[in-house]
């Protein structure tokens, strides 16, 4: 292997790492129901929410959804008997399987909240 190859195998593997490593908040599993609203679509949307970060979470429908990255949204969503409302924006679409969407504007109150519930998910995870 000569040094571009070596430096092009290096570069592929650091490239690699970043991507895997690119999520900023541990995910944690849940169970929800979430309605999404993507006004400048005219889209109304639900789903269930499989896990939930700090910051965000990904909602399984099999709605054939024509969405463009980063369109913002107001999401409702409610787990373990608590409703959240925040605006959120479309991260990643996965046709047939669901949408990730990331929260852009979360209240203090909220976002205290939100953490609680995630310590709350991580905890019951430790005992399985």
């Amino acid at each position: 292997m000569d040094q571009a190859q070596a430096n092009s195998a290096g570069t592929t593997e650091k490239k690699a790492k970043t991507d895997s490593e690119r999520r900023i908040a541990v995910r944690q599993e849940c169970d929800g129901f979430a309605e999404v609203a993507i006004p400048s679509a005219g889209y109304l949307f639900r789903g269930e929410i499989s896990d939930i970060s700090e910051f965000g979470c990904f909602i399984k429908t099999r709605a054939r959804l024509n969405l463009r990255r980063s369109a913002q949204s107001e999401l409702r969503f409610t787990v373990n008997g608590e409703h959240f409302s925040v605006e959120a924006r479309v991260a990643v679409i996965r046709t047939g399987l669901g949408v990730g969407m990331e929260f852009s504007v979360i209240e203090t109150t909220l976002h205290k909240n939100l953490l609680q519930l995630i310590e709350e998910l991580s905890q019951r995870e430790e005992l399985r």
